[in-house]
């Protein structure tokens, strides 16, 4: 199981948020818009995942929409700007999906999914979500399975010049992630993304998720290390916290 990407709720728009990533050092491009969702993204590719900024287009479309993710975002919006969740990417989300039925958890169906992009391009994907109300506890992640291979996928982001350069140094080291419970946490996401752990961390293919205990406030994504950067410092950007490491 690997880190897809990473989910940052904005409030700039687009070409105000590509602007203030590249400022903050992220390569970043416009993604494109979710006409159904009433959302649109920026982007920042790292060596095997990104992050993706999630910006609020249009309110009353987002109402409308019976989608998860855009229920998240309205939930935290009165907090501000700051981390939503994360996504993986299994090598196949049916085979998540059967997994979670017959372990009695409920889900969505297998969503499929597009975007247009600037360019006029439709990227299309599959995704699942573990049904669960949009609360201040620690959301479970999401599953992604992209119509094009990863190794396809980077070919064609290079080729359009949307990667940074020496994108293969670029990763996500650790994420550091707060809840009321780490060890039950740990258990239960190990468990269900068959991964293995040390101590208070859950270990994917390319990252590790550590969890700390909550010390108010919503428990969310607190903090996203990216190492291979060259520098060592941190930043704060739109109510989340980026630490850069060599």
């Amino acid at each position: 199981m690997h880190l897809d990407h990473i989910v940052h709720f904005v409030t700039a728009p687009p070409e105000t948020m590509k602007t203030e990533a590249d400022s903050a050092g992220f390569k970043s491009v416009l993604g494109g818009k979710h006409a159904q969702w009433g959302t649109a993204n920026t982007l920042s590719f790292l060596a095997s995942s990104y992050i993706e900024w999630l910006s609020l287009m249009d309110v009353s479309v987002a109402e409308r929409a019976d989608h998860p993710l855009t229920q998240l975002l309205l939930h935290d919006r009165p907090n501000g700007p700051g981390f939503g969740t994360i996504c993986l990417r299994p090598e196949s989300i049916k085979d998540v999906w059967q997994k979670f039925q017959r372990k009695g958890i409920a889900t969505t169906k297998v969503l499929d999914a597009s975007r247009e992009t600037p360019a006029g391009d439709v990227l299309r994907w599959k995704m699942l979500f573990v049904l669960e109300e949009p609360t201040d506890q620690l959301p479970l992640p999401f599953f992604i399975e992209w119509e094009q291979t990863q190794v396809e996928k980077y070919k064609d982001l290079n080729a359009e010049g949307q990667l940074p350069e020496h994108v293969e140094k670029l990763h996500v080291q650790q994420l550091v992630l707060s809840t009321e419970d780490p060890k039950a946490t740990v258990k239960k996401w190990a468990e269900l993304f068959d991964a293995k752990t040390e101590g208070n961390e859950v270990i994917l293919d390319n990252t590790r998720l550590h969890f700390v205990s909550s010390e108010g406030g919503p428990c969310r994504l607190q903090r996203v290390d990216i190492a291979g950067t060259g520098t060592h410092n941190t930043i704060e950007i739109e109510g989340g916290t980026y630490t850069f490491l060599p």
